[in-house]
């Protein structure tokens, strides 16, 4: 079978109601996370994945009631295996009544699918599940085994989300895509990003007497603002870096002035600066502040996420395939993009599990999060087409 042919027999293959379908039965079972309950959408993707095709389905569980499902369609051998993934869980909907429709109620209307969870990214592990019942249907046989891995934790960068299967060698993959929705779109570059919190401390003192104590809470406000002032100089494809104040936490009772303040930030900045340069930034501006007043503290940075920028090269094996496999479904190959996030991406290519990986999917990206969550089911059926052609070639085409 010729190249052209087995893109042709899989495309030909690929059922625009089944991957509907597949992601309406999906976004009906919530699973938002926190807390994070994936017991009816894992049993729900375990039962797509053995529809589909998939064989060794298995359970990868770091912790008690988050499994990552794994999936493998075995090849003909001697070309590498390839992974596509995307995460089970999604973030909460907040005010049901805030909704067009009820966020998981997979509402389709004017050629579109409503629902938490549509663009993400279950409306991505469902073009992937579809990419492998197409492959399947068609009766094309890859080389290298294709792996499809349904995630948890993804929401909240937990510690046993897919890194976690990669980490314990069940899926022998050198490069994967996570299903996110970037519009066609290829992320090949990415921020790095810190999640901190910082203690202030002063002195306590009574409420009618502040002149007697350090109010931590005012001292932290100038700490904020220091630290908000940062230069950091932003990059062509990935936009400015920023800085945001995501909690503050101060005080025990309103009649004493606090003693200790703890605000959190979330800073994403571009290459070639590391986390050790970003440290070193907010310790330098922090201290600043400090001397100038001379009456209070400032504690250690505490991270509870890091991960430095990373970058690929354009020309890298897989986002080849990601863009001719655009151009072939779509009529245009997909733009070069910077992203705000690594993902699991950094995680899986730190610890050396993966040499190239990227974030891709159909919808669009603003939609992550968002009241009324949404994606085209044209959208759809083409991520779903484009998947599938992405695993073609790289599992090495057809045997």
């Amino acid at each position: 079978m010729t190249a052209a042919s087995a893109e042709e027999s899989i495309l030909a293959s690929v059922n625009a109601d089944s991957v509907v379908g597949m992601t309406r039965e999906l976004v009906r079972r919530p699973s938002v996370n926190p807390p994070g309950d994936y017991a009816a959408v894992a049993d729900c993707a375990e039962a797509v994945m053995r529809e589909a095709g998939l064989v060794d389905i298995t359970r990868c569980i770091g912790e008690p009631g988050r499994p990552n499902i794994i999936g493998r369609l075995p090849g003909a051998g001697g070309e590498p295996a390839f992974c596509l993934s995307s995460h089970m869980d999604v973030v909460d909907p907040g005010d049901p009544s805030a909704w067009r429709f009820p966020p998981f109620e997979a509402r389709v209307e004017d050629g579109v699918l409503w629902g938490r969870g549509s663009a993400d990214s279950k409306g991505m592990l469902a073009g992937m599940l579809e990419a492998v019942r197409a492959i399947c249907a068609s009766g094309v046989r890859l080389k290298g085994d294709l792996y499809l891995v349904a995630a948890v934790d993804d929401e909240t960068a937990g510690r046993y989300g897919l890194r976690y299967p990669f980490e314990k060698g069940l899926v022998p993959a050198r490069s994967a895509i996570l299903g996110e929705a970037t519009n066609f779109d290829v992320p090949h570059v990415f921020k790095g990003r810190i999640w901190f919190e910082l203690d202030v401390m002063g002195k306590a003192s009574h409420g009618a007497f502040p002149e007697d104590g350090v109010n931590a809470i005012v001292k932290a406000c100038k700490v904020i603002q220091a630290i908000r002032e940062i230069p950091l100089p932003g990059h062509p494809r990935l936009g400015k870096d920023t800085i945001s104040v995501g909690t503050i936490r101060g005080g025990k009772t309103v009649n004493v002035g606090a003693e200790l303040c703890t605000p959190a930030f979330d800073i994403r900045w571009w290459p070639p600066l590391t986390s050790r340069d970003i440290r070193a930034k907010v310790r330098e501006a922090a201290e600043r502040v400090a001397l100038k007043d001379g009456d209070f503290r400032v504690g250690e940075v505490h991270a509870s996420e890091e991960r430095d920028p990373l970058e690929f090269p354009e020309g890298s094996g897989l986002i080849q395939a990601v863009r001719a496999a655009c151009r072939a479904v779509r009529g245009k190959e997909s733009g070069l993009i910077g992203w705000y996030s690594s993902g699991e991406i950094f995680h899986m290519f730190r610890n050396g599990n993966i040499g190239s990986g990227a974030l891709f999917g159909p919808g669009e990206p603003w939609q992550a999060h968002a009241i009324d969550e949404h994606i085209p089911l044209k959208d759809l059926e083409d991520g779903a087409k484009v998947y599938a052609l992405i695993a073609l070639a790289m599992c090495g085409g057809a045997a």
